[in-house]
């Protein structure tokens, strides 16, 4: 099947977010237990908001093991991480990231050339 313009924008868009959010945050180790870095993790997760799947404010630097504690853990760990997260970050950092979670966007080809222009500076 072919890759529609959307697809292959997403998958550049993805790449993108990963490098800003290593410039931002650093890639060396996990932001929750210190431990090696694996990935990225959206702290609101991309199903969840549409305006800040490519917003590197919402990129939390994780290993493997704290990644898969958040997706596939009890709710109280995804919880105590959370929280971890939003006192070391503080509340400037996570006023902003509430008050961005519930607002709606429309995906389309137009806003996701938004994105790639503010995640390239251009």
């Amino acid at each position: 099947m072919k890759k529609t313009e959307i697809q292959k924008l997403e998958k550049k868009l993805n790449k993108l977010w990963e490098l800003k959010c290593a410039e931002k945050w650093g890639n060396e180790s996990c932001e929750i237990c210190g431990g090696e870095f694996s990935c990225f993790h959206h702290f609101i997760r991309k199903s969840r908001s549409t305006l800040l799947r490519y917003d590197v404010e919402n990129g939390i630097p994780v290993c493997v093991r704290c990644h898969y504690k958040i997706h596939f853990g009890e709710p109280i760990d995804e919880y105590r991480i959370y929280d971890q997260i939003r006192k070391q970050r503080g509340k400037k950092w996570a006023k902003y990231i509430e008050d961005r979670e519930h607002i709606s966007i429309k995906k389309n080809i137009l806003w996701l050339k938004e994105q790639e222009a503010l995640l390239t500076g251009d």
